[in-house]
């Protein structure tokens, strides 16, 4: 039960949706920060932020994982027009599938191991940095949305980095950022609007960082690393724009 409880709280706080809880909760308590985006059109811009950091990120990792998927499916049909049947195929073809996954780019949507993840990692970065500049021609480069989301590209940059000698927690990281968001702007500009949102955020980050120990996902080390990292990038960029 604990288990499928800190799995559903590693899914629900994933990092790829960070980026939507962080301007769900500007637009919602302190609208004013996000100018020149306009209270009308704040819920057409959460949905297209939505979209762009969080779903096609996440359908760009499902086509690299298509490869598997359609190596798995081969192997299942050839057992099976060789007289195999049913779930006694799969048993049959498991040391075969297991061979196939570890050759994969992406062995899990998980991306346990370390190697698997830097290729995913570098390729979000490039996309977030697009976004960046997408955006900056509508909105211009001082306004806090594109702050943000340069700030979460180098950040995804640094641990794109850090990821080809040592794995690291990127819930961590995303936990810590937007905390890190929320507590410079409400300490910098005085908004006490955020203070519940914030104090909100710090506790769902421990509960999130806990559960990817419980896991046994990342060690201490991991996840401290993360937090540290997201937060006091995110934290100095915020203090500085404001």
């Amino acid at each position: 039960m604990v288990r499928s409880l800190t799995k559903l709280l590693s899914l629900i706080f994933h990092p790829l949706w960070i980026p939507t809880y962080l301007f769900a909760i500007i637009f919602r308590f302190t609208p004013e920060i996000a100018a020149p985006i306009s209270i009308d059109i704040m819920p057409r811009m959460l949905v297209m932020i939505f979209v762009l950091t969080g779903i096609i990120p996440l359908v760009t990792l499902t086509v690299m994982r298509l490869p598997y998927f359609i190596l798995v499916v081969r192997l299942w049909t050839r057992q099976l027009i060789n007289g195999g049947n049913g779930s006694k195929s799969i048993l049959e073809l498991k040391p075969q599938i297991a061979m196939v996954r570890r050759q994969s780019l992406i062995q899990s949507f998980n991306m346990e191991t370390r190697p698997e993840r830097i290729v995913p990692f570098f390729m979000i970065t490039a996309f977030y940095g697009a976004v960046c500049v997408m955006m900056s021609g509508r909105l211009g480069w001082n306004s806090f949305f594109i702050l943000a989301m340069l700030t979460i590209t180098v950040t995804s940059l640094i641990v794109s980095v850090i990821t080809l000698y040592w794995k690291i927690s990127v819930h961590g990281v995303t936990a810590g950022s937007i905390v890190g968001f929320l507590m410079a702007a409400m300490l910098v500009r005085s908004e006490t609007a955020l203070l519940l949102p914030t104090v909100g955020c710090i506790v769902v980050a421990g509960a999130v960082m806990s559960s990817r120990l419980y896991l046994n996902v990342h060690t201490p080390k991991q996840v401290a690393w993360g937090g540290i990292i997201g937060f006091l990038t995110s934290l100095t960029a915020t203090w500085i724009y404001f």
